[in-house]
């Protein structure tokens, strides 16, 4: 008797354990995985030296074309792959809680999101050993 209710117990803490775990549906990387399509990017921090160097390094706001997007790969390397206005850009990303940090060829960005909706992500990113700051405003 003393046995079969040992076994009970033990196949009902075994059975709440494999069925109490939370599926990854709520993790900010389950809800930003996917291509999303770039509303707008807002620069700043670029000095006129950068501009000078690259016409592309400019303040301001870059408004997303119809083509233009992130796309967060699901994959085991978490690649990033950016389209602004036909330049493609490959890096990496790795999400902490609600920081997000992307490595493109340009340099290491540090994150935060600020908005994420099943349809928008916004989140300030600021270039390593810079001052530029981007805030990315996104849309599925």
């Amino acid at each position: 008797m003393k046995r079969q209710i040992t076994l009970l117990g033990l196949i009902i803490v075994f059975t709440s354990v494999l069925f109490s775990c939370k599926k990854d549906d709520e993790s900010v990387k389950a809800h930003i995985t996917g291509r999303w399509s770039i509303a707008k990017i807002e620069v700043s921090g670029y000095t006129a030296a950068d501009a000078l160097a690259d016409p592309s390094k400019v303040n301001g706001t870059i408004t997303g074309l119809s083509g233009d997007y992130i796309d967060f790969k699901a994959d085991n390397d978490d690649q990033v792959e950016q389209s602004i206005k036909g330049n493609r850009t490959i890096g990496n990303y790795v999400i902490v809680d609600n920081r997000l940090n992307i490595s493109f060829a340009e340099g290491n960005y540090y994150g935060t999101v600020t908005a994420l909706t099943m349809n928008q992500l916004q989140f300030t990113a600021k270039l390593d050993k810079t001052n530029v700051v981007k805030i990315y405003s996104l849309t599925r």
